[in-house]
């Protein structure tokens, strides 16, 4: 049980780290100054690339916690833990590339699907700490990131 929650941190920690990177990237190209709002409009076939970007790490997400998860609440409790683990950390590796955000109140474009969805970074920091809270207190069986 260790075995597979290990192997399930690690996997979110480096999909956060990639997708952070990326982010670095887009931020060189699109903010060179500093990301602020308002956004910086991207052309339409970045937009896309982007939206694909966001559709694959659900993919990702899903397919780790099908292959993890024996019981569909194992699965259901190993995406809910990769998601959580994988956001925090996503912040943290910005924090470690770019030193930002500057605070917990910074304004952040957390997702693009199905519309852009804003908010300071604390909000989603609480609701990844609160899902990871709320798995690790469910007992459902040997398979989950719950045990």
């Amino acid at each position: 049980m260790w075995l597979g929650i290990l192997n399930a941190t690690a996997y979110a920690v480096a999909m956060a780290y990639l997708e952070s990177a990326i982010v670095v990237y887009l931020r060189r190209l699109y903010y060179p100054q500093s990301f602020n709002f308002p956004l910086v409009l991207i052309d339409i076939p970045t937009l896309l690339i982007e939206v694909g970007r966001e559709a694959a790490t659900i993919v990702m997400l899903a397919t780790v916690s099908m292959a993890a998860g024996r019981t569909r609440v194992g699965k259901l409790a190993y995406f809910l833990y990769l998601f959580g683990t994988w956001d925090i950390f996503y912040y943290v590796w910005l924090k470690v590339f770019l030193d930002w955000p500057a605070s917990l109140v910074t304004w952040d474009v957390l997702f693009l699907i199905p519309v852009p969805w804003v908010a300071q970074v604390w909000y989603p920091l609480l609701v990844s700490a609160l899902t990871l809270l709320a798995v690790s207190m469910t007992k459902t069986s040997a398979s989950t990131p719950a045990d």
